[in-house]
């Protein structure tokens, strides 16, 4: 049985707004890989709207961590595990972003801790000369 017009017109709408997607992520992805990250955010993000598809919001994750912004970056990740698509693959990037951040806040520490010891090395010091 041959398909209706509207059904053809129908999936001909949902082909071209597939491929509009894959677009806007391949061009926000080149613009990311080469630094210019506001352009790939505003890409991904037209009006401040957040997107809803997985690899979207993934990217988007991935610029935030790249800016700094942390927190942001790991609630598009949550975001990204609930649409249910790759779940591990988003977990594993929280579970990193954590324990990179643990990490820095570690190294943060230690640096002050050494920086202090430094200072009191040198009072002695001067002190005792």
């Amino acid at each position: 049985m041959p398909a209706s017009i509207e059904d053809r017109h129908a999936e001909l709408q949902r082909i071209t707004k597939l491929y509009e997607a894959r677009l806007r992520l391949a061009r926000a992805s080149e613009l990311a890989s080469l630094g210019h990250l506001f352009e790939a955010e505003a890409i991904l993000c037209p009006g401040m709207h957040i997107p809803i598809s997985a690899e979207e919001l993934d990217l988007l994750a991935r610029i935030h961590v790249k800016q700094g912004r942390f927190d942001l970056a790991r609630r598009r990740w949550e975001d990204a595990v609930k649409t249910g698509n790759q779940r591990s693959e988003y977990e594993d990037c929280i579970m990193a972003l954590d324990q990179w951040l643990d990490y820095r806040q570690r190294m943060a520490k230690w640096r002050l801790r050494l920086g202090l010891w430094t200072g009191v090395v040198l009072l002695a010091a001067l002190w005792l000369t």
